[in-house]
């Protein structure tokens, strides 16, 4: 049996998760983020929330305190504490909260090395926020190999709205991130894994696997809190 979803946002992104939720379920409601979504009644198994990052923490909240699984872009929130906020609050009503780990459906293994480097780049005329537009993927990509401690040494080489460079020191070992919204040349690398070479469409297996199997929701919880705690520190380092 179909599971029946309601939707929040139609942006670009959301135009095109939108055609898959409706391939693999029945999509009750979509609405913007400007409409009223407390006047909805509709019986969902899902709430998906695809609105604006700022967005995301009051949303999620509001669905979840009315007992409704929630899945959400990412980031879950601006803020490491909003979002483990959210996460306990999952737990307390005893329903999922998955935040989009789409990379990881990518079945990509990672090869770490002493020195690491990840690189990404694609073109966006506004650029904008990278660190949770584009390194927030990497991050929950890395969260078992970084871990966070004291010793752990971030050094910010650039800051640009339209360029971020930067190393982070840990355990041992050097990861070199650099990423660019300002290259006509698309590309994502970990090493030597391109994540741009995939198979199956990791999109439509992740949100099949959200609304049908049996997903990992601790994993995604350690990965999602990990990337959300490592910008904070990044931003605290680049601002002080």
């Amino acid at each position: 049996m179909k599971k029946k979803v309601g939707i929040i946002g139609f942006g670009k992104w959301a135009k095109k998760i939108i055609p898959i939720i409706n391939d693999i379920s029945i999509i009750n409601f979509i609405i913007n983020s400007k409409t009223d979504y407390r006047n909805i009644k509709s019986e969902v198994d899902w709430i998906f929330v695809l609105t604006s990052n700022q967005t995301h923490y009051k949303i999620v909240k509001y669905f979840l305190n009315f007992k409704k699984n929630v899945f959400c872009e990412k980031p879950l929130s601006l803020s490491y504490k909003k979002s483990l906020e959210l996460f306990q609050l999952a737990k307390k009503n005893k329903k999922k909260l998955y935040v989009s780990d789409v990379e990881f459906y990518k079945k990509k293994s990672l090869q770490i090395n002493k020195i690491n480097n990840i690189i990404r780049c694609k073109y966006d005329k506004k650029g904008g926020d990278i660190l949770n537009r584009l390194s927030y993927h990497d991050f929950y990509l890395l969260y078992k190999n970084i871990k966070l401690a004291k010793k752990t040494q971030i050094t910010i080489l650039k800051n640009e709205s339209k360029n971020l460079k930067f190393n982070i020191y840990n355990d041992g070992k050097i990861y070199h991130f650099y990423y660019s919204l300002n290259s006509l040349n698309k590309k994502h690398m970990i090493n030597n894994k391109n994540f741009l070479n995939f198979e199956e469409d990791p999109l439509k297996t992740m949100l099949k696997k959200v609304l049908y199997g049996n997903i990992n929701v601790i994993k995604n919880k350690n990965s999602s809190l990990f990337a959300s705690k490592i910008i904070e520190m990044i931003n605290k380092n680049g601002n002080s």
